[in-house]
């Protein structure tokens, strides 16, 4: 019996690192494409147990058990995500231009609610910040101080002047890290500038793999400083995934110690006396993190 990490998964074949550094190239048992358990409903009123079909498969991230030259299972994993399709993530690079395009606070919370939702840990990266003049900048700075505020790390990168990348190459140490974030916004220079000839050696390291070129098409790990960076093919489709309106409101820490008295309140504008609402009013919380709330409900209740 064996033990390694999923790096790669391409037609059904698993890419597999080993403890010694090898890489081996596996199949999973048929066991692992589906199988039925009990589980509760959570969006049912009833809470009952019902039988369930649920795609087992494993997962790049996914540490994984061979017996006899197959996966026969993998180790519980801690997170895991659907889109991209990875799994035991540590953290998410959130790279976001400070300009061209311009910074959306909307985008940052849907990612942010998103993220959360998997139980990962984000981490926001502004690039381009020398395209700013110092007040643009300041002012910048200082409305996302309010999510440092909430526990968030935020770095400011130059990528061209290699500004900030000391500080972004120390995050990634012995971490999974996968990047994401706005289009545009530079992941790509950024993580050249982190780990110079990364696609470079990432081209290599796909050719090891068999996938003849570079590609962002599957995910795959490739490991750096004791950990791994994730090159996958993103969120193709961002919006508020999987998430209740109910549990919302639970993503936005910022809402947690303003104590709605309304039972079932659903905190939306102009609801007097909401706690959550009169925060908003009097700026304890900030405006576009509101408005970012209440059109993420609103998009849900669509649904």
């Amino acid at each position: 019996m064996q033990k390694g990490r999923i790096i790669n998964l391409n037609g059904g074949v698993y890419k597999i690192l080993l403890l010694d550094g090898s890489i081996v190239s596996l199949k999973a048992r048929g066991k692992l494409r589906y199988e039925k358990k009990y589980m509760v409903n959570e969006k049912s009123k009833s809470k009952k147990e019902v039988l369930t079909t649920i795609k087992n498969t494993p997962k790049v991230g996914d540490i994984a058990v061979i017996e006899n030259g197959m996966i026969d299972h993998y180790l519980e994993r801690k997170n895991e995500m659907i889109r991209p399709d990875i799994a035991n993530v540590d953290q998410i690079l959130l790279v976001f231009a400070a300009k061209e395009p311009d910074f959306s606070f909307f985008l940052l919370d849907l990612f942010l609610v998103n993220i959360l939702h998997q139980n990962i840990t984000p981490v926001l990266v502004v690039s381009k910040i020398d395209l700013l003049t110092d007040l643009e900048l300041f002012e910048l700075k200082e409305k996302l101080s309010y999510y440092e505020n909430m526990g968030y790390k935020v770095f400011y990168v130059d990528s061209k002047h290699k500004e900030g990348i000391d500080l972004v190459r120390d995050i990634l140490k012995d971490k999974i890290t996968v990047l994401s974030g706005q289009t545009g916004a530079g992941k790509s220079t950024l993580i050249n500038a982190v780990v110079p000839g990364f696609f470079l050696k990432t081209g290599e390291i796909s050719q090891a793999l068999g996938r003849g070129r570079h590609t962002t098409r599957e995910t795959s790990l490739y490991p750096y400083l004791g950990g791994f960076i994730g090159d996958t093919p993103g969120f193709s489709k961002l919006d508020v995934l999987g998430i209740d309106k109910d549990e919302l409101e639970g993503l936005f820490v910022d809402f947690r110690g303003h104590n709605c008295k309304f039972r079932d309140c659903n905190h939306l504008e102009g609801i007097k006396g909401c706690a959550i609402y009169e925060a908003a009013q009097k700026g304890e919380i900030l405006a576009s993190r509101y408005q970012s709330y209440n059109k993420m409900y609103k998009e849900i209740l669509k649904k």
